[in-house]
């Protein structure tokens, strides 16, 4: 690990392969692929090196889990490249919960217009299954709540998150 002028912990990606038990040469084509980048530098030529954050770990963690659940790297890397064009980001692993169900792969994620949605990262489209706005529903419940008598301050960015993983087990974030 080495720490950056600016306190930022990066890691090498011999470090990153023992942290997450990927191989090097898979981090090394999905760098080329563009399908998980290292944020801190990437390699310019023979002889330089990669660099990932802690946000890059997160990012490969959310792709061991869907690995683990017997995902294909193609099909991982559709969902990504498909939330990609849909949400206009480079990085789109930092700002969408992934699930996966039977067949496909959600992502719920946040629009510019701050509507959440959810999207099937499979489908050729990003298909769009659900709809809705957080901060609204949360406006609903303090009023309910309010109503009841029942008054807990709730807000939109320390509500908590839960996703079940459909017909499962455990969460895949």
């Amino acid at each position: 690990m080495i720490i950056h002028d600016t306190q930022e912990s990066v890691y090498t990606t011999t470090e990153v392969a023992e942290i997450t038990g990927f191989s090097l040469r898979q981090l090394d084509y999905w760098a080329r692929e563009r399908m998980i980048m290292p944020s801190f530098q990437q390699a310019h030529g023979s002889g330089s090196r990669r660099l990932y954050t802690v946000e890059d770990l997160v990012q490969l963690n959310i792709v061991r889990q869907l690995k683990k659940h017997n995902w294909s790297t193609q099909k991982i890397h559709k969902a990504i490249e498909t939330l990609k064009d849909i949400m206009n980001d480079a990085n789109p692993l930092r700002n969408a919960i992934l699930i996966h169900g039977k067949g496909t792969i959600f992502a719920l994620s946040k629009t510019r217009e701050g509507e959440r949605i959810l999207i099937d990262a499979l489908s050729t489209t990003g298909q769009q299954v659900m709809s809705f706005v957080l901060e609204t529903l949360l406006e609903e419940i303090k009023s309910t709540t309010s109503a009841l008598g029942i008054d807990k301050p709730i807000d939109a960015d320390d509500a908590p998150v839960e996703v079940a993983q459909m017909g499962g087990r455990e969460p895949c974030y």
